[in-house]
């Protein structure tokens, strides 16, 4: 098959979710890479005027969206963490939400981050929140009543995975991942204006990368029918398919540092400050 009908056949198989063994094929072939490598500059610049928006809104609020999105997000979640150890509230969660339940929590918090300036950070604490629960309360059921929820050791690594690559990506925007601040205070203006530019167009590179290639993982697990060990139902796809949106992400924190960079530059001002890991933006 030719480049351009695997590119059309990629488009059209993700939009209607008719993902068979052709269109994996598809995926793995170098059509993948005119797809997802605009795709990903698209959503870098998507996510960039998200970024503005969510800047507006708090200025117009006087104060942080979380204060607002948190409490929603923890009780929903809560909510969640209730259903999944007790059948019993999960009957009457179900009931009362008429088996919208799942995606009340899932897409909930979903779209309340959308209107965060910083929704990495909303990511990163609340799934270290949940992975430290499921393995607290996992060891409470073992080692106090003898069971144990089969899913309680395999889902934690799955949020691990998340938390990791959320957390890089916004220790990225804080020039906290891989700054090498040390050589680069010494270079004049110029210098250091050259090689953060420098960085940031080789994460624009790596994004493009992984975008494509998880792209291909996540259809891949999608066809294979992969659940996660120890459940009947949860897809382990669910999981997977955050990392391509994670690294357009990613991007769009490139592109930020790339303005801002420029910006300082015309103005005058330090390229390089000291940076804190999980500071502020």
């Amino acid at each position: 098959m030719s480049i351009w009908s695997d590119m059309v056949t990629i488009v059209s198989a993700t939009l209607s979710g008719d993902i068979n063994f052709k269109v994996v094929q598809a995926y793995r072939s170098e059509a993948a890479w005119f797809v997802f490598g605009p795709l990903t500059l698209i959503g870098a610049i998507l996510f960039y005027y998200r970024e503005r928006f969510a800047e507006r809104l708090e200025e117009r609020l006087g104060y942080s969206v979380t204060k607002i999105t948190h409490p929603i997000i923890s009780v929903l979640l809560l909510l969640g963490m209730l259903a999944a150890f007790l059948p019993g509230i999960n009957d009457l969660l179900l009931t009362l939400t008429a088996g919208t339940l799942a995606l009340l929590v899932v897409f909930g918090p979903i779209i309340l981050i959308l209107f965060e300036r910083t929704p990495e950070r909303t990511i990163v604490i609340y799934c270290y929140i949940i992975m430290a629960a499921i393995i607290f309360i996992g060891v409470i059921q073992r080692f106090v009543f003898s069971v144990q929820v089969p899913w309680s050791t395999t889902i934690p690594p799955l949020l691990f995975m998340i938390m990791a690559w959320f957390g890089a990506t916004f220790n990225i925007r804080l020039r906290t991942h891989l700054g090498f601040s040390e050589f680069r205070t010494k270079l004049g203006p110029k210098g250091q204006l050259f090689w953060l530019t420098f960085d940031n167009v080789l994460w624009l590179i790596f994004c493009i990368i992984l975008v494509t290639t998880m792209s291909r993982g996540t259809v891949n697990t999608y066809d294979n029918f992969a659940i996660v060990l120890g459940t009947d139902d949860i897809m382990r796809w669910w999981f997977v398919v955050t990392m391509p949106v994670c690294f357009m992400l990613l991007a769009t924190r490139a592109l930020e540092n790339v303005v801002e960079d420029f910006a300082k530059h015309k103005s005058g001002e330090p390229l390089i400050k000291q940076a804190v890991i999980g500071g502020d933006v």
